[in-house]
């Protein structure tokens, strides 16, 4: 049936109650489709901003991560017998930042006395804590008083002097005192004479 001709012979005015509710309801359902809300914007602009925030903290943890295998290699090819060295590192976690705190007591006293002349008293008293922010173009950021680095979680080392028991020591030593690591997340290896980059 076409709209002209369902128009023309008025088939509309037959309808029950139950088929204008369920045209009522579709028309208002269309509508609440159709409007924006703020909300839904706010949440796919939070989580924009949080997939924003772990890609900066991942590209953080990576470029730390290279950074101390840089120096790290550096420092170990000093190492008498050492040799050349190359050396990986991987990571616990990604650090952690820790956000300043405002400590407020609020103390409260409170005398009474009956008409017996019996009293009591009352002291309360209560602790917030609240993070403290700096302002800045009408943003609020958390005021990080201290960022903990990331926690080493092993280290390999591939050396040309590897095989030395000497040597092997002195650079697990070497790595122990630098990360705080125990000796079981060291492992020092001979390098091989065809060295492949990898």
């Amino acid at each position: 049936m076409k709209l002209n001709d369902f128009l023309q012979k008025k088939a509309w005015k037959h309808w029950d109650k139950s088929q204008w509710s369920i045209l009522i309801l579709a028309g208002i359902l269309l509508m609440v489709l159709a409007i924006p809300t703020k909300e839904k914007k706010d949440e796919a602009d939070t989580v924009r901003e949080n997939a924003l925030d772990a890609a900066q903290t991942a590209d953080a943890k990576e470029d730390y991560r290279k950074d101390m295998e840089v120096r790290l290699k550096k420092a170990l090819s000093k190492i008498a017998g050492a040799g050349e060295v190359e050396v990986m590192i991987t990571l616990e976690d990604a650090g952690e930042s820790i956000v300043e705190k405002d400590l407020a007591n609020d103390t409260s006293k409170v005398q009474e006395t009956d008409t017996s002349g019996t009293g009591r008293q009352e002291e309360r008293t209560q602790k917030t804590l609240a993070s403290v922010y700096a302002e800045e173009n009408s943003t609020k950021t958390p005021f990080v008083g201290k960022e903990m680095m990331p926690k080493v979680a092993g280290v390999l080392i591939v050396a040309q002097g590897g095989e030395d028991t000497l040597v092997k020591q002195n650079i697990s030593e070497a790595v122990m005192a630098l990360f705080q690591i125990d000796v079981n997340r060291i492992k020092v290896v001979k390098m091989s004479i065809q060295e492949e980059e990898y």
